[in-house]
């Protein structure tokens, strides 16, 4: 189980709900003339609702799969879902954003980029020409004036231009790129905590200025990286850096659009969504 009985979360919860029927009860039994053997009755009817209580938050908090937050004007949702499905993608009304690296490379080799990667798919199944992406992107006058780092003249294979993490490239009105990684000189992907909020928090500023009153939908950025400071944080974790990150830029999507999280199916079942809500929740005014 994702929570276990003696979580102090969940105890929390039982107690002061447990302290408010109790202090009726005590109120009750002080103030009217009850008969002895009722009080007991009543005692140990108290008992009987407390574990009731206890086992169906129990069992609620661990087949939690979903969440929905409210942070100011902006609402948020975390759930289960492919970014591709047809009821997402073919979407116009909703901003999907597929994560790439600091040189936005396009070369999917299964080296540069794997086939089986989200940013893979996607040039795979729906970019005719990428040779077309590649000089939209070098041509981009946003990432040229004001996230261009240097040129790698060195670098054997990929790209030579090195854009800041967290830069966003808009493909079309509701498809848009970022650079989320940096890269060694052997192609891998790697990320510091540090470099992780630093993209975030550009990521972020960028969305605010981009989205133009849509619904972003983003998946959770990081989780597959087995290089983000040695695989040390959690599925959770990394949702909870994603939270406050948003919550501390202040964005402000107001309704009806909304951030939208999607975790694939075995990612959704390591998310403790009682634990996520009781840390989230904190941060509200």
């Amino acid at each position: 189980m994702k929570i276990g009985i003696f979580n102090s979360e969940l105890w929390k919860k039982i107690s002061a709900t447990g302290g408010w029927v109790f202090g009726f009860l005590g109120a009750l039994i002080s103030f009217i003339d009850i008969e002895e053997s009722i009080r007991v009755k009543m005692l140990c009817s108290f008992a009987g609702f407390m574990i009731i209580f206890f086992l169906f938050e129990l069992i609620k908090a661990n087949i939690l799969w979903k969440a929905k937050l409210n942070v100011g004007e902006s609402e948020i949702i975390i759930r289960k879902g492919d970014i591709f499905s047809n009821d997402i993608y073919e979407n116009k009304k909703l901003i999907k954003v597929f994560a790439f690296n600091e040189y936005f490379d396009t070369k999917v080799d299964d080296s540069v980029i794997s086939h089986g990667s989200l940013n893979g798919q996607f040039i795979d199944n729906h970019i005719n020409d990428v040779s077309s992406l590649d000089e939209a992107i070098g041509l981009d006058k946003r990432l040229l004036t004001r996230h261009k780092l240097e040129e790698n003249s060195t670098r054997e294979s990929g790209k030579k231009i090195k854009y800041e993490l967290g830069s966003i490239f808009k493909f079309s009105d509701d498809i848009f790129l970022t650079a989320l990684t940096h890269f060694d000189s052997k192609n891998r992907a790697y990320l510091s905590i540090q470099d992780y909020i630093k993209f975030l928090v550009n990521f972020w500023d960028e969305i605010d200025e981009l989205y133009a009153g849509k619904t972003v939908v983003i998946t959770l950025f990081g989780s597959g990286i087995t290089r983000l400071d040695h695989d040390r944080y959690t599925a959770t974790e990394i949702l909870d850096t994603i939270l406050w990150t948003f919550k501390l830029r202040r964005i402000k999507f107001k309704k009806p659009t909304k951030l939208v999280i999607l975790l694939d199916k075995d990612t959704n079942r390591q998310i403790n969504y009682f634990l996520l809500r009781s840390r989230f929740y904190g941060l509200q005014k």
